[in-house]
C-alpha cells in the first residue's frame, strides 16, 4: 500500500510538472506571437488561466488568457498599461508549439489602456494646464492665440468617437468672459486624440478621468490577437 501511495504521489508530481512545463511554453509562444503581430519592442505578459493546463490543450478551448503590454504608441499617441482578457480561447496544439502558422482566437475581449495627460496637454494652446477633476478636465494658464490673450479657466470633457478620444470645451473662459464654441480660440480646446481601436484590435468604447491619466475601455468579438 505504502509503495503505491508513493508512486501515486510521484505521478502526480510528474503530471503537474509537465502541466506547468507546458504552460510556460504555450504563454511563451503566444508572446512571442503577439509581439510579432503588433510590433512590440518587448515581449508582452502572457498568462494561460485554469488549471489544469493540459486538459484545456486536448480540447483545444482555454477559459481565458491575459495580455499586458507595458507601453505602444497607437496612431502617434502614447499608451500605458494595455491590460487584455480574452475568453472563449482556441488554439491548436501545433500552434502553441510554434508548429502552425495559425491564429490565436477569442470569441470576445475586454481591455484598457492608460493615455498619459502629457497626450491631452501636448495638443492644447502652449501655456494651458490641466488636471483631473470628477470626470471632467480642469484648464487653466495664460493664452496668447492671434489678437487673443488672457488667462484661460474652465474645464473641457472627454468622449469617444469612431475616431478615438474627443474633447471639448466646457465652461471654458479667457479673462472671466465665457469662449464661444464658434470662437478661434474655442477650436483649439476641441479636438480627437486618435485612438479608436488599441492594440490586440480591442475597440474603444469608453473613458475615464483618472489620477494617473485617461482610462480608456475596450471590447473585442471574434478576434484573432495572435497571430504568426
Amino acid at each position: 500500500m505504502r509503495k503505491f501511495l508513493v508512486a501515486l504521489v510521484i505521478l502526480v508530481v510528474v503530471l503537474v510538472a509537465l502541466d506547468r512545463a507546458g504552460l510556460y511554453i504555450a504563454q511563451r509562444e503566444i508572446s512571442t506571437r503577439v509581439k510579432s503581430a503588433y510590433d512590440l519592442s518587448e515581449r508582452p505578459g502572457v498568462s494561460i488561466k485554469g488549471f489544469p493546463f493540459l486538459t484545456q490543450v486536448a480540447s483545444g478551448h482555454y477559459q481565458r488568457i491575459d495580455v499586458t503590454i507595458r507601453s505602444d504608441r497607437t496612431d502617434g499617441v502614447q499608451l500605458q498599461n494595455i491590460d487584455a482578457i480574452f475568453t472563449g480561447v482556441h488554439a491548436s496544439l501545433s500552434l502553441l508549439l510554434g508548429q502552425d502558422a495559425g491564429s490565436v482566437t477569442a470569441s470576445r475581449a475586454t481591455g484598457s489602456a492608460l493615455v498619459p495627460y502629457s497626450q491631452v496637454r501636448s495638443r492644447l494652446p502652449h501655456g494651458v494646464t490641466i488636471a483631473p477633476d470628477g470626470s471632467v478636465l480642469n484648464v487653466a494658464g495664460t493664452v496668447s492665440y492671434g489678437p487673443v490673450h488672457g488667462t484661460v479657466s474652465g474645464t473641457v470633457r472627454l468622449g469617444v468617437s469612431s475616431g478615438g478620444i474627443t474633447v471639448t470645451p466646457q465652461r471654458v473662459s479667457i479673462d472671466g468672459k465665457p469662449l464661444t464654441l464658434a470662437g478661434a480660440l474655442a477650436s483649439q480646446f476641441t479636438f480627437t486624440i486618435p485612438v479608436g481601436t488599441l492594440p490586440l484590435h480591442l475597440r474603444v468604447t469608453g473613458v475615464q478621468v483618472t489620477s494617473g491619466g485617461v482610462l480608456i475601455d475596450a471590447t473585442a468579438r471574434n478576434v484573432a490577437f495572435a497571430t504568426a
